[in-house]
């Protein structure tokens, strides 16, 4: 449910039905602040990452992104299987981790989006 109906469905509820039915409203607001908050967390940790790296550029930091991208992928192995073994790979031999251009264009490449430019 999106959040202009649930408030409308609170705001209905006001005078009209039993406090509990506005106070499991409440209870789904929270719930979708709550989620609201917990994707805030994430971008939040994800630019950090990402403005670290336009700073100064660190190949563990890659690696982990690397490995972050496979654990994503992994929630849908038969549609992905291709690109997790492809990042497995690159996981493991290091290499494209070591500098920007290469990092960015291996996932481009692999991905079809930027690693910094884009989020999906």
């Amino acid at each position: 449910m999106n959040r202009n109906d649930l408030l409308k469905e609170m705001r209905d509820s006001i005078g009209t039905q039993a406090p509990v039915v506005f106070f499991e409203k409440m209870i789904d607001v929270m719930k979708l602040l709550f989620d609201r908050i917990d994707d805030l967390e994430k971008d939040l940790k994800e630019t950090r990452i990402n403005s670290a790296l336009a700073i100064h550029w660190e190949p563990k930091v890659a690696a982990a992104m690397l490995s972050n991208q496979i654990n994503v992928l992994r929630q849908d192995k038969e549609t992905y299987f291709d690109e997790i073994t492809k990042l497995k790979k690159a996981f493991v031999e290091d290499r494209i981790t070591q500098n920007y251009q290469d990092f960015c264009n291996f996932w481009q490449d692999v991905l079809g989006w930027h690693p910094f430019l884009e989020y999906k």
